[in-house]
């Protein structure tokens, strides 16, 4: 009762604080609410396959299958778009169970245990982390891990490229943009259990990259092959989104 009760009146001063503080939907603007039932709906896993990343040219035969959850577009995009350039971190909680959901997606469709699993994160570049004063892809994962068990977390990708945008890019223009854009932070093979999110460390086993968005897969194709070269087992792609 007592936990009732205090459920009761928690909800009821974040709404009287929604109020107060002018806030509104971050998918749809409705006054009142950080998140309105529509919008939470719209978050709803549906994970599928949304393309395979061609990789032959590293390894003959070799396409990653990439998952995503959720479709890039009304608000979800709006969603998205608030939650890293808003800088709103609490939205990481309710987009956590689609990044979850492809996990376990792209983990199935690899054959392999999400439990012996790494997750590669994609790195976000110096200017961008430092101007969102955050790491809104990193708190997604965190939370996401809550629900879907993985081995560990790794963080060896290192964004090389100056700032810019490739939003506006074409296929071709984005794979051109995107080519040469990583480096890996450390050359030392061995488990990162125990490690400070693995840095430094490049993970035995099998690993899936874990990036927010995908369009048109240039820049996890650029990532995996990366990973690849340096000798890591990538088996697959899982984004929170892609475009339609």
């Amino acid at each position: 009762m007592d936990r009732l009760r205090t459920g009761v009146v928690s909800g009821l001063l974040s709404s009287v604080a929604d109020v107060v503080l002018g806030r509104s939907c971050a998918g749809c603007d409705e006054p009142g609410i950080a998140l309105c039932e529509e919008c939470r709906r719209a978050l709803r896993a549906r994970p599928r396959l949304r393309r395979s990343v061609d990789l032959g040219d590293i390894e003959p035969g070799l396409h990653l299958p990439v998952a995503c959850s959720l479709e890039y577009r009304g608000a979800v995009r709006q969603v998205l778009y608030r939650f890293k350039d808003h800088r709103i971190p609490h939205l990481a909680r309710p987009l956590a169970p689609a990044l979850a959901a492809s996990i376990g997606f792209a983990a199935e469709h690899a054959g392999v245990e999400c439990t012996d699993t790494t997750l590669v994160v994609m790195p976000t570049r110096r200017s961008t982390a430092k101007r969102r004063g955050f790491d809104p892809l990193g708190s997604v994962v965190a939370a996401a891990i809550g629900e879907q068990p993985v081995a560990d977390v790794s963080t060896p990708l290192v964004d090389t490229r100056r700032a810019g945008t490739s939003k506006a890019l074409g296929v071709w223009e984005r794979q051109l943009a995107t080519a040469g854009a990583f480096s890996v932070r450390g050359q030392v093979r061995g488990p990162v259990r125990g490690q400070r999110r693995g840095r430094g460390r490049l993970p035995d086993g099998p690993v899936i990259l874990v990036d927010d968005i995908v369009t048109t897969g240039a820049t996890a194709r650029e990532a995996a092959a990366t990973l690849i070269v340096a000798g890591v087992h990538v088996v697959a792609v899982a984004t929170i989104a892609g475009t339609p």
